[in-house]
C-alpha cells in the first residue's frame, strides 16, 4: 500500500541569538487571528507549565502553529490537519512552505527578535497508520522528500536522518550544507 502523506508537520527552529518568548508568541499568534486572511485560525493556548514541549499553540481549523521546545530547542511547527492534496512531492512543500510564511510572519512580528536557522528543519508525519516510524517509510517516501529538499535548498547537499524510536511517530531530520534565511527558501520554492 503506498504511503498517503497526510498530517505533515515541520519544524524550523529559532536561532540561538534569536528571541522569542511564550508571552511574545501568544500575542502575535492573538493578532494574526483577525489579520489572516487565507485560513481559518480559531484561538491561541498557553501550555508554558509543560517543561519541553508545545509552548504557545496558534489553533487553526486547516492546521496549527506551534511555538515549541519539545527537543530542548525552541522553534515553530506548523502542523496540517486538513486533508492535503496532490502528490506526496506536492504535500511535503506545501508543509514546507506554509512553514516557512510563519516563520517569515514571526521574523517580521513588531517587538520580537525572531530569526530562523533555514538549514535545518525536522518533518514529522503525525500519522502511525499511513507512516510507520520504520526504515521503509523513510525509502518509500525518500524520493518525494529529495525532490522538495533539492529545491528548497537550491541543490546544496542535504543529510536526512531518521529517528529510530519505532514507538515514537515518523521523523526525519534534514540538515543543509550552507546558511539559508526565511527568504530565501521561499524564493527558493518559489513563493
Amino acid at each position: 500500500m503506498a504511503i498517503d502523506l497526510q498530517k505533515i508537520n515541520v519544524k524550523f527552529y529559532l536561532a540561538e541569538d534569536a528571541v522569542l518568548s511564550p508571552e511574545d508568541a501568544f500575542r502575535i499568534f492573538s493578532e494574526w487571528i483577525p489579520e489572516t486572511k487565507d485560513e481559518i485560525l480559531i484561538d491561541v493556548a498557553d501550555y508554558q507549565h509543560v517543561p519541553q514541549g508545545p509552548k504557545t499553540v496558534l489553533v487553526g481549523h486547516q492546521a496549527n502553529y506551534t511555538l515549541d521546545n519539545t527537543d530542548g530547542r525552541y522553534g515553530l511547527i506548523y502542523g496540517q490537519k486538513a486533508t492535503a492534496h496532490g502528490s506526496n512531492a506536492d504535500r511535503l512543500k506545501s508543509a514546507f512552505a506554509s512553514a516557512l510564511k510563519a516563520c517569515r510572519r514571526l521574523e517580521q512580528a513588531q517587538h520580537a527578535e525572531a530569526r530562523f536557522v533555514g538549514a535545518e528543519a525536522v518533518v514529522v508525519i503525525n500519522d502511525r497508520l499511513q507512516a510507520a516510524n520504520a526504515e521503509a517509510t523513510l525509502a518509500e517516501i525518500r524520493g518525494d522528500l529529495d525532490q522538495v529538499l533539492g529545491q528548497l535548498y537550491a541543490g546544496a547537499s542535504t543529510r536526512v536522518e531518521r529517528e529510530g524510536d519505532a514507538r515514537q511517530r515518523f521523523t526525519v531530520r534534514v540538515r543543509a550544507e550552507g546558511d539559508f534565511d526565511t527568504q530565501t527558501l521561499l524564493s527558493n520554492l518559489g513563493l
